[in-house]
């Protein structure tokens, strides 16, 4: 405990921004653009200066913090939208799987057996790859490929120019839950390689070569995997909980069990990984921070409340979607909790969070914009559509889908 407290009081955050960008993409772990004073609308020309970050893996990096690297402030509106074909007469299916974004475009699958391509400037279909089962979970992007697995159990790597198949396996039961990626040394052959990192309900959780398809190794529990894998570089760890009620921690490099925390419930959401602590929330009505190098519980908080979203990770706060209509925030040393918002549904979407606000979308069907400081709510739209999948950021568009099975892009309402 006095180790984590030292972690967190003492670390200068300019010092956290330039040593923790370790693998792709993750340029800091702040925010460091600015928004408009007030929260009002900035000019067009500055909203495009200041967004230049992808979002290529669920929450946003492999360690799922959910913070966006770039600025958006409230108010928002639609700049576009798409709406998957469907036959006449029938009902277009929701979208479960939540987006990622790279290189310009969205990447998302849906329950209809596809997995789409989209120009992020304009919603328009780059590409549709063919999938052989429902696509419920998120995608990643690393290396040129956009990795992703269905319910029929297959994963799949794509180019993401021109949506051609690299390869595919077979999993021996679903896939739900999302890959993360990571580059690593493997200890056979001392060379540098990416690998694709997913669980499956066959209770394996996957080492894949991200070039190949290559199974280096595969790691067995007691139940289903539904959740993405988060990754701590330093270790470097692969963590994740099961429905086993267990929250695991891997060798990203073998697989070797390092620790197994007893959690005693389902988790089916990703955690939370920052300065070495990954924050959990589960089925069981808990939050709870661990300590991933030695497998300590470092405090958890009893809420009663039962998880399905993921929660998002700030320098003081851990924010927490809640099945009890509220968003939490809990003081990330203590557990405390600081603030919470009361919305009028559900909230089973996970939060994305901007220096001037927290985005997330309720089963009220409203995307909301919180404070991050008070909970308090800036603004919120409604979609006329529920949402469980979570929003993803980048180029000053935020993206979300819906359960009326369309994706839109949202921007801030620029002003004349």
């Amino acid at each position: 405990m006095h180790f984590h407290r030292l972690l967190v009081l003492f670390a200068a955050p300019w010092f956290w921004r330039s040593v923790l960008p370790l693998f792709f993409l993750v340029a800091a772990c702040s925010p460091s653009e600015d928004q408009g004073e007030d929260g009002d609308s900035v000019t067009e020309e500055t909203a495009k200066e200041s967004a230049v970050h992808d979002w290529p893996v669920f929450r946003g990096d492999p360690e799922m913090q959910g913070i966006a690297h770039e600025s958006l402030a409230p108010p928002l509106e639609i700049a576009w939208t798409f709406e998957p074909p469907v036959e006449e007469g029938r009902k277009r299916p929701p979208f479960k799987a939540s987006p990622v974004i790279a290189d310009g475009r969205v990447f998302v699958g849906g329950q209809d057996l596809k997995f789409y391509a989209i120009d992020l400037d304009t919603g328009e279909s780059v590409w549709t790859f063919d999938a052989e089962g429902p696509v419920t979970a998120p995608a990643a992007v690393a290396q040129g490929k956009v990795f992703f697995g269905d319910t029929y159990g297959f994963v799949y790597a794509l180019d993401i120019a021109t949506g051609q198949e690299i390869w595919r396996l077979e999993a021996d039961d679903k896939v739900e839950g999302g890959p993360n990626v990571l580059e690593i040394t493997d200890p056979e052959t001392k060379q540098k390689e990416w690998r694709v990192f997913f669980g499956s309900h066959d209770f394996n959780l996957y080492s894949v070569v991200a070039e190949t398809g290559e199974i280096r190794w595969k790691h067995e529990t007691d139940n289903y995997i539904m959740s993405t894998p988060s990754i701590e570089a330093s270790l470097p760890a692969i963590t994740f909980g099961g429905c086993d009620g267990i929250y695991h921690i891997l060798s990203a490099a073998t697989g070797e069990p390092l620790h197994e925390v007893e959690l005693g419930q389902y988790v089916a959401n990703s955690s939370a990984i920052r300065n070495g602590i990954a924050y959990v929330a589960h089925y069981g009505g808990e939050v709870v921070a661990v300590q991933i190098d030695s497998g300590e519980i470092v405090w958890k908080t009893v809420t009663g409340v039962e998880y399905h979203g993921s929660p998002a990770v700030t320098e003081t706060r851990v924010i927490v979607p809640g099945t009890d209509k509220r968003l939490a925030a809990y003081d990330r040393v203590t557990g405390d909790e600081v603030w919470s918002f009361q919305g009028r549904r559900d909230f089973e979407a996970s939060p994305l969070v901007t220096d001037g606000a927290i985005w997330i979308g309720g089963m009220d069907a409203r995307l909301y914009a919180i404070n991050p400081e008070d909970g308090a709510e800036l603004w919120n739209f409604d979609l006329g559509a529920q949402m469980l999948a979570s929003p993803a950021l980048s180029n000053g568009t935020l993206v979300i889908c819906g359960e009326d099975g369309v994706v839109y892009g949202f921007r801030h309402a620029v002003q004349p």
